[in-house]
């Protein structure tokens, strides 16, 4: 079963083209009813500086998931998909309760305009960074192994970045409880290092947060009811302390020497300076002006 899933993960590839060089995606996580205020946002940084591509960390239907790639409720996601580019999704918890159909998403691949779920994990080859989304919930339920070494074997692009909903490392609740889905979770950590990823993008928690460590992880779950963190690591790039958290978006910028990340509110108005790390041969090294901080426990 293992075998399939992982074959079934390396055939499901999608490819993006950076523009000159440079890959600017847009990462929103947990947009549930908060998608029109997102899309909004990223429509106007879109306006001045063209985005490659919008990528959803999950949870992108409240209470639960769709039912089917008819179901009305895909209304949410429209102002989303509207802004004309590529939409990378994953799943998240949400996604699998009640009635839903997680892979009436994947099936929407064909009908929602810019919609791009080829399989429940998948990979996107973007030159200057390769991508592998993955289904964390249901790694969490041992239902599934992303296998990441694997995945990752016949990657060349300088950058390797994994996409899950469930954080690796959070100051928010859930980056602290259930304590058996982070120990799960924390389980990567070893797969994430042994294939040298540089940067691990999630969710479901609802708050916007940049963390370095050995590698760099954002959680980008501030879609619709932003939650503050719940006690900042020590490793945390922003924010730099804990305040009321409103409804946002992030958008990571790559090239081949680095990556830089800035936060935005609903409005499109940025809440933070580009924070750059840069690409060494060893560990990358954060290059703004905030404090050196060891990587998180």
């Amino acid at each position: 079963m293992m075998q399939f899933l992982l074959i079934f993960l390396l055939a499901a590839q999608l490819t993006l083209i950076p523009n000159h060089g440079v890959l600017r995606i847009a990462v929103a996580g947990d947009t549930g009813k908060g998608a029109d205020a997102v899309a909004e946002g990223i429509s106007r940084v879109h306006a001045t500086t063209p985005l490659n591509a919008i990528i959803l960390a999950g949870d992108t239907f409240y209470p639960c998931g769709v039912t089917s790639e008819r179901d009305p409720r895909w209304s949410l996601v429209r102002p989303l998909t509207a802004i004309g580019v590529p939409v990378f999704p994953v799943l998240g918890n949400h996604d699998f309760c009640g009635k839903s159909d997680p892979d009436a998403q994947v099936h929407a691949s064909s009908v929602v305009a810019n919609w791009n779920f080829p399989a429940r994990q998948y990979m996107v080859r973007g030159g200057v960074a390769d991508f592998a989304f993955i289904d964390t919930t249901s790694y969490l339920r041992h239902k599934s192994d992303p296998n990441l070494a694997d995945v990752f074997r016949s990657s060349t692009a300088p950058w390797r970045i994994v996409v899950g909903h469930h954080p690796i490392i959070s100051s928010g609740y859930h980056g602290y409880f259930p304590r058996d889905e982070v120990k799960r979770m924390r389980e990567l950590i070893p797969s994430l290092r042994e294939s040298n990823i540089a940067f691990y993008i999630g969710g479901h928690d609802h708050h916007e947060e940049l963390i370095r460590g050995r590698m760099l992880h954002l959680i980008s779950g501030a879609g619709s009811s932003p939650v503050p963190p719940v006690k900042l690591r020590v490793s945390t790039i922003y924010p730099p302390e804990i305040r009321p958290e409103r409804i946002g978006f992030a958008v990571v910028e790559i090239d081949a020497k680095a990556i830089r990340v800035r936060f935005y509110d609903a409005k499109g108005n940025p809440k933070s300076e580009w924070i750059r790390t840069d690409r060494t041969s060893s560990r990358r090294s954060q290059t703004t002006s905030s404090p050196s901080t060891p990587p998180p426990d």
